[in-house]
């Protein structure tokens, strides 16, 4: 869990960088930042490095996108994640999903409204040093709105993504190495997913147990599409879970 309460430098931060944003600390039980969402980002491709707020230098190459949204964030947890909830006010992201004949899960929005910015499972990755104001933005806000733009003008997605919910989180354990703290961590991950949503943990963990894990069980999407011929990467990803449980002799 991360301790989202925000100091001085966090604060700062925020006036500084994002002056049509607002904070209001009494409204709820927890602060909420909200207003206009101005923005100006160049993505490069390619596994290269991003730029927030790009200098002349920066323009050469990759896509360039300036945009606003108007966004609410709520500095509390939610059956999702352990970040803060971000949601898009304006219902721009919904009329896109209708335009491209889209489901909102699938512009990343949980059912609850709130954007999927990023799986449990990768907190810690995108924010190493705990949570602060300033790594939240760039490293997840920012970018996240950035890709709605960039789907919006084009239909496509400017890098790689997951799959939702349980979808994700087994696809997302394909980048990982066989070590006790990844079993553990995507374990931990895939029972409170579980739990949240009212699925069926033991479902996982039977196939965990089984010699071989075959592609015949319905997709957990619920397409009612056979899962090997569906999200067939996150197929692979328990594969590989089952793998490194063996390998490890851990008890599950």
């Amino acid at each position: 869990m991360f301790n989202l309460t925000l100091n001085g430098t966090d604060i700062e931060w925020l006036r500084s960088n994002y002056p049509d944003l607002t904070l209001n600390e009494s409204e709820e039980e927890y602060a909420v930042i909200e207003g206009l969402l101005k923005f100006d980002m160049v993505f490069h491709g390619d596994g290269k490095p991003y730029v927030i707020n790009p200098k002349e230098e920066h323009l050469k190459q990759g896509e360039r996108i300036q945009d606003e949204y108007e966004i609410r964030i709520e500095l509390k947890p939610s059956e999702h994640s352990n970040m803060p909830q971000v949601y898009e006010t304006a219902d721009r992201i919904k009329s896109v999903s209708l335009k491209k004949k889209s489901e909102l899960m699938d512009l990343h929005i949980n059912f609850s409204g709130s954007a999927c910015i990023c799986l449990n499972t990768k907190e810690k990755e995108f924010l190493p040093n705990g949570f602060n104001l300033a790594d939240y933005f760039n490293n997840l806000v920012i970018p996240f709105f950035y890709a709605q733009s960039y789907f919006e003008n084009t239909g496509k997605w400017p890098w790689g993504e997951y799959g939702h919910g349980v979808i994700g989180i087994l696809e997302s354990f394909l980048e990982y190495s066989a070590t006790q703290e990844n079993v553990e961590v995507m374990m931990v991950a895939l029972k409170k997913f579980c739990k949240r949503n009212n699925l069926n943990f033991n479902f996982y963990k039977e196939q965990l147990r089984q010699k071989k894990i075959k592609g015949r069980n319905q997709c957990p999407c619920n397409s009612g599409k056979k899962w090997g011929k569906c999200h067939n990467k996150s197929l692979e990803g328990l594969r590989l879970l089952r793998e490194h449980i063996n390998t490890l002799a851990i008890k599950i």
